[in-house]
């Protein structure tokens, strides 16, 4: 079932507004963060979720971020970036520092596990597919999974420095293959 134009719309981000209503946060406007919250808080609430597996400590990290975001609105460049991706990487941080310690020992191998592609537009799975199996794996693990890099590292069995690496060349590598 084909979702309607409207509907998509509506849950497509504008950035000029959400540009709008953070510069009116860094003013101390309570209403454009509340505004700022009713527009991004689902979708922030998901990226806690999916990184600390619990609904009440994501929604506490998602809180703890919107503290951070209001705290820091004056600093958002919208130069280097959007403002969805700003917040966005300020929840998935305090995200994963709220996560429950891993023991390590017990993971064991760990390979990234297959991802559903039902929910991956067939574009990024051709992207995807173009990436060493490491550089897949470690990006897949940090993004999808929230692992840190040094849990990587140890989960996988390389130098932190490596894994670092991995990452970076992973996302400008799909970062451009995207832009074709």
């Amino acid at each position: 079932m084909a979702v309607p134009a409207s509907v998509r719309r509506n849950r497509m981000l504008d950035e000029a507004e959400l540009a709008d209503l953070l510069a009116r946060v860094s003013k101390g406007e309570k209403p454009a963060a509340e505004a700022l919250y009713r527009r991004l808080g689902s979708r922030l609430y998901g990226i806690a979720y999916r990184i600390l597996r619990d609904a009440d400590l994501a929604q506490d990290a998602v809180q703890e971020g919107f503290v951070k975001i209001w705290r820091n609105a004056h600093r958002f460049d919208p130069t280097k970036g959007s403002v969805s991706t700003w917040v966005a990487v300020i929840v998935r941080r305090t995200a994963l520092d709220r996560r429950p310690k891993m023991n390590t020992e017990e993971l064991g191998e760990i390979v990234a596990p297959t991802i559903d592609l039902d929910y991956v537009h067939p574009r990024l799975q051709a992207c995807l597919a173009e990436l060493p199996q490491a550089h897949r794996n470690a990006l897949v693990m940090m993004y999808v999974y929230g692992m840190t890099h040094s849990e990587l590292a140890e989960a996988m069995g390389a130098p932190l420095g490596t894994v670092k690496s991995w990452i970076r060349r992973a996302s400008a590598a799909l970062r451009e293959s995207l832009e074709r």
